[in-house]
């Protein structure tokens, strides 16, 4: 009898083990899953191809639209969808093709936005994302509404092709959107 007691109990304790080896696990895959939204909700991801991109952007992100003639792809948090459709915290991907330098390319557009008051540049300067070098502008505007928005353009240059991902939001829920944001760009394919 004391051997069957015995023998139930290290099962009962390996259950145990496994059970808690589970919910431990599940607590951390959900705190990784905070990196691209709330804490308290569980998201999957998804995954959109067009024009040689593609974003891989958790659930709570929706597709969008952008007004720029450049844009290949762009996304919004769901929630951030305003009555007008139009996503308040988004990314979205353009691709221009230009011709001489990259760089001096790239800061003309920006040479351009400060002679306009609405913008004010925040910084800029190389960065690397999965090792690649990009060109990046840390930017706010203000629109005829009011709302003071900032930006974080992120330039790469394909041979003749220069592709910007851009990550805006009102500038009083860029600071929290921004880990999901740099998760998601740094999960951008450019093929």
């Amino acid at each position: 009898m004391k051997k069957i007691t015995i023998i139930g109990v290290v099962i009962l304790i390996v259950i145990i083990a496994v059970f808690g080896y589970i919910v431990f696990n599940d607590i951390q895959f959900d705190h990784k899953s905070s990196n691209t939204g709330n804490s308290n909700e569980s998201v999957e991801m998804l995954s959109i191809s067009k024009g040689g991109v593609t974003i891989n952007y958790p659930s709570n992100w929706v597709i969008a639209q952008a007004t720029s003639n450049y844009t290949i792809l762009a996304i919004a948090k769901e929630s951030s969808v305003d009555s007008l459709e139009v996503g308040q915290v988004n990314i979205h991907v353009e691709k221009q093709e230009f011709s001489g330098d990259f760089a001096n390319f790239v800061n003309k557009t920006y040479n351009n936005v400060q002679a306009d008051e609405a913008f004010e540049l925040v910084s800029s300067g190389e960065v690397l994302i999965n090792d690649e070098k990009a060109l990046q502008y840390i930017y706010t505007s203000s629109a005829t509404n009011g709302v003071v928005k900032q930006h974080k353009a992120l330039w790469f240059e394909r041979g003749s092709e220069a592709y910007v991902i851009m990550y805006s939001a009102p500038i009083d829920k860029y600071e929290n959107n921004l880990p999901a944001a740099d998760y998601i760009i740094e999960h951008i394919k450019i093929n």
